[in-house]
C-alpha cells in the first residue's frame, strides 16, 4: 500500500509540475528560486522542497534524512529492502558479536600506552533476565567488561525507532519510550511492543535499515568506550593488561554481588575519555564515521524514561550505576565539540 501511495503521489507531482509549465516562460521565471507557498502541501517545483515538508519517505539523492542530526552523512536515494535484518530481529547473537567488534576497533584507536592497559580485557554478556547495564570490574585482580542482553536490545530499538522517524517523519522512539515507561517490571524480560508497532515496508526500507546500523554502533562504541576508560584509567584497581582467562565463578561474584558503584569526578572522566575514543575510532573507519549522537541518543532515552516513571518503578542498572543522564549529556556535547574545534587533536581534561 506504501508503495502505491507513494506512486500516486509520484505522479500528482509529474501532472503540477507539466501544468505550471504550460503556464508560459515569463510565469515560470517568476517563481524560480523561491519557495511557491501556494503550492498543495508536498507538491513543489524540483529543487524547492523546503527542509522538513517532503513526503513521507522521500527526499533528494545525496542529502541526509531529513530527521537526522547535523553532520549525518548523505544517504543513497535507494537501497533495496532488507527482509531479515537482525536488528529488527533482535537478533542476540548478532548484538553480543558486534558489541565485540565495536570494542575491538576502540581498542585499536587507542594510544599505545592506554591499548597495553586493556588489551586481553574480556567482555563477558550479562544474560540476567531483565538486566539493562554495562560495567568495568576488578576480580582477584583480573579485569573485565560486561555489557547485558537487555541493554543491547533497548539500544538495538532506539536505533531502529530513530532511523525510522529520521526517514519516514514518524515518532516511533518516543512511542517505544512510552511503551517501556507503562509495560516494563523490574526484573522481567524486557518488553517489546505488538507486531504492528512497526510498518513492515517501512522497516524493510534499506535506507532505513543501514542508518539502524549506523546508531546502534554508535550507542555500543559510546558505552563501551566509557567502561573502557575506567580500566585505562585505572578506576577499578586493576592495572596492566590482563588476563582473558575470566573464570565462571569470577563472573558469579561480580554479577551476583553489587555492581560497582560511580564515583562522579571518574564518571566525568570516563565520559570524556569514552567520547574522544569513539570519535577516534569513527575517524579511522572507511564508511560511516561515528558521532556522539549514539551516545546523546542513549542519555535522552533514560532521561526521559526517568522523567515518565516518577514513581521509579522502573530503573534499569545502568541509571543506578550511572550519574544522571542530564548531568552526562553536556559533558558529551562538550567534549565532541571541543575534538571538532581542535581537528581531532584535544584532550580530555584529566582527572
Amino acid at each position: 500500500m506504501l508503495d502505491l501511495m507513494i506512486t500516486r503521489r509520484s505522479a500528482l507531482l509529474l501532472l503540477s509540475t507539466t501544468a505550471i509549465a504550460g503556464l508560459g516562460c515569463e510565469r515560470q521565471s517568476r517563481s524560480a528560486n523561491r519557495y511557491p507557498q501556494g503550492y498543495p502541501p508536498g507538491q513543489y517545483p524540483p529543487g524547492q522542497y523546503p527542509p522538513g515538508q517532503y513526503p513521507p519517505g522521500q527526499y533528494p539523492p545525496g542529502q541526509p534524512p531529513p530527521g537526522a542530526p547535523p553532520g549525518t552523512p548523505p544517504m543513497p536515494a535507494n537501497l533495496p529492502p532488507v527482509y531479515n535484518d537482525p536488528i529488527n530481529n533482535l537478533d542476540v547473537a548478532f548484538m553480543r558479536q558486534r558489541s565485540q567488534d565495536v570494542m575491538r576497533d576502540l581498542i585499536a584507536a587507542l594510544p599505545t600506552n592506554k591499548q597495553s592497559a586493556v588489551t586481553g580485557v574480556p567482555l563477558v554478556i550479562d544474560d540476567t533476565v531483565g538486566e539493562v547495564n554495562a560495567f568495568a570490574a576488578c576480580t582477584k585482580g583480573k579485569a573485565l567488561m560486561a555489557i547485558s542482553d537487555g541493554l543491547m536490545e533497548i539500544q538495538a530499538q532506539m536505533a531502529r525507532t530513530r532511523a525510522t522517524d529520521e526517514i519516514f517523519g514518524t515518532r516511533k522512539f518516543d512511542e517505544y519510550l512510552q511503551f517501556v515507561a507503562r509495560n516494563q517490571q523490574p526484573k522481567q524480560p524486557i518488553v517489546r511492543p505488538a507486531g504492528n508497532f512497526f510498518d513492515p515496508v517501512q522497516d524493510a526500507d534499506g535506507r532505513k535499515v543501514r542508518r539502524q546500523h549506523q546508531m546502534f554502533d554508535e550507542e555500543l562504541a559510546f558505552v563501551l568506550g566509557h567502561e573502557l576508560g575506567h580500566h585505562y584509567l585505572q578506576h577499578t584497581g586493576c592495572v596492566g593488561a590482563q588476563s582473558p582467562f575470566i573464570t565462571p565463578a569470577d563472573l558469579g561474584r561480580v554479577l551476583s554481588g553489587v555492581v560497582p558503584g560511580f564515583n562522579q569526578p571518574n564518571e566525568i572522566a570516563a565520559d570524556q575519555h569514552g567520547t574522544t575514543n569513539l570519535l577516534n575510532a569513527g575517524r579511522r573507519r572507511q564508511d560511516y564515521q561515528w558521532t556522539e549522537n549514539g551516545a546523546l541518543l542513549t542519555l535522552n532515552f533514560f532521561l526521559a524514561l526517568k522523567d515518565l516513571t516518577p514513581a521509579e518503578s522502573v530503573l534499569f542498572g545502568f541509571q543506578l550505576s550511572h550519574p544522571h543522564p542530564s548531568f552526562r549529556i553536556p559533558i558529551v556535547r562538550q567534549t565532541a565539540d571541543n575534538w571538532r574545534r581542535s581537528g581531532g587533536t584535544a584532550q580530555p581534561f584529566p582527572f
